[in-house]
């Protein structure tokens, strides 16, 4: 009783890992000098005994519940790999879709929880299915070594918010024993250190007078209009910044996580939005529900019944209440109405002009569809959501003083904004990081300096700062 009272009592003296924090920054800092040197050999157990300090960080039931998900489908691949029935493998599939269901929508469904959302369920929920199913497609093999298997569901860089990584690739990187990669390491290190800056600097910034906006009902016009689009800026560079830091992180210890954002609010069209956004879950939702659904094999209408299934799944994933629900179901009716409107022009426009103004015209339309839909995810019924966009109708001139922004606050704000434009529309044409990893050293140096003195200047690990929670991470 004694040493379980200890395990209990343990977490609270241990700093919670926060991926914006010092303390992960040392943390992964230290993970990556004691695992990289060992190759394959030392680097699983390493990698177990930091994905463990990393989720005990956090609470002792995250640790305890994502161990028995893991333990259940390792034992549970087994039996589909022998038995290799397809009834067997929905039903099997079955308890992780229940669990997950439990904790997001308990509330919904008047049933008492007294448990907080697990850390990243949503995540090792769809990892942990995506193996099962793989394994029983004979996609991916058998993986009997534990540790290994472990390593891949526990994974801590994309713990808190993906990238969802399938098992054969990061199975086949942790038993690669090839030479350590200086420039690689050094790209993720890079990438690592953006994310945390586009977290801290950008995306804060921006939630701050957001908030100012959207949380104050006396502000109406084009004052919350500017809080809504302030709004869909946030959640991009929220959910960008913590893909960049998860996939930096693995990048150092070797692991090539799949790239998650590909300047979407670049996308003229709604199905090019979901190509580049979450890309790891728009792939997993098109691989395991899109096409064994049968995909567009079966004739228009089965093939937007289909699109609809898929954007439902993908409502019900993201959140905890109807409006989640909501927000899948009008993304995919929307998708489907553009899926019949555009698909006869396909291919039939040849000038390039007027292909760019058509262009210009979707990104446009698009980031507005996608902006207002964005409302959905913030508030929790559809009243709020009406409440806001009527206040956006009447009529009111921008007033920056009104919304409680000083002169200086104002400039930096549209600094943040100009420099979000900028970068977006360069990584839509260029690899930043490789172009960045051919600069000369001096210059790199420069720009380590400066996001260090950046991140001092702003009082990031200040005794008073509790960096703000990434939206998804609770998801």
């Amino acid at each position: 009783m004694i040493f379980f009272g200890y395990l209990i009592e343990l977490p609270k003296s241990l700093p919670q890992l926060s991926v914006t924090s010092l303390y992960y920054v040392a943390f992964i800092f230290i993970s990556f000098c004691l695992a990289r040197p060992f190759k394959s050999i030392l680097r699983p157990y390493i990698l177990l005994i930091a994905n463990i300090i990393f989720l005990y960080s956090f609470s002792l039931f995250n640790l305890y519940f994502i161990l028995a998900f893991a333990l259940y489908s390792y034992i549970i691949a087994f039996i589909i790999d022998k038995k290799r029935n397809i009834f067997l493998l929905l039903f099997t599939i079955l308890p992780v879709i229940l669990i997950l269901a439990y904790f997001k929508y308990a509330g919904i469904l008047n049933i008492n929880n007294n448990l907080m959302m697990p850390l990243g369920l949503s995540f090792y929920s769809f990892k942990i299915i995506s193996y099962l199913v793989d394994v029983y497609k004979k996609e991916v093999e058998l993986e009997k070594n534990i540790i290994y298997y472990l390593d891949y569901v526990l994974f801590f860089p994309c713990i808190t918010a993906g990238p969802i990584n399938k098992a054969k690739p990061f199975l086949k990187e942790i038993r690669n024993k090839e030479e350590f990669d200086y420039r690689d390491a050094k790209n993720g290190g890079f990438q690592l250190m953006l994310g945390i800056f586009e977290k801290i600097v950008l995306c804060d910034y921006i939630a701050y007078v957001c908030n100012l906006i959207l949380n104050n009902n006396a502000l109406v016009g084009m004052n919350k209009i500017l809080g809504v689009i302030l709004y869909s800026f946030n959640i991009y560079l929220d959910f960008d910044a913590i893909s960049n830091i998860a996939i930096g992180s693995a990048r150092l210890l070797g692991f090539h996580l799949p790239k998650n954002f590909n300047t979407p609010y670049l996308a003229s069209t709604l199905k090019e939005f979901w190509e580049r956004w979450h890309i790891s879950l728009s792939t997993w939702l098109k691989d395991y529900i899109y096409i064994p659904l049968g995909g567009s094999k079966n004739g228009n209408m089965i093939k937007y019944i289909n699109i609809m299934l898929v954007f439902l799944v993908s409502g019900f994933w993201h959140g905890s209440t109807i409006n989640f629900i909501i927000w899948g179901l009008l993304h995919g009716l929307i998708r489907v109405i553009e899926e019949i409107i555009l698909s006869p022009f396909e291919n039939k426009i040849n000038n390039k002009f007027v292909l760019f103004i058509l262009r210009l015209f979707g990104i446009g339309i698009n980031f507005i569809i996608v902006t207002l839909l964005w409302l959905i995810f913030r508030y929790q019924n559809m009243q709020e959501v009406f409440n806001i966009l009527n206040l956006c109708r009447q009529s009111s001139p921008l007033n920056f003083e009104l919304i409680g922004l000083t002169r200086n606050e104002t400039i930096w704000l549209f600094v943040v904004l100009a420099i979000t434009i900028i970068l977006d529309i360069l990584r839509n044409h260029f690899d930043m990081l490789e172009v960045y990893a051919k600069q000369f050293i001096l210059f790199r140096w420069i720009i380590y300096a400066c996001l260090i003195a950046i991140f001092i200047i702003f009082g990031v690990y200040g005794g008073s700062f509790d960096p703000s929670d990434f939206i998804y991470q609770w998801f």
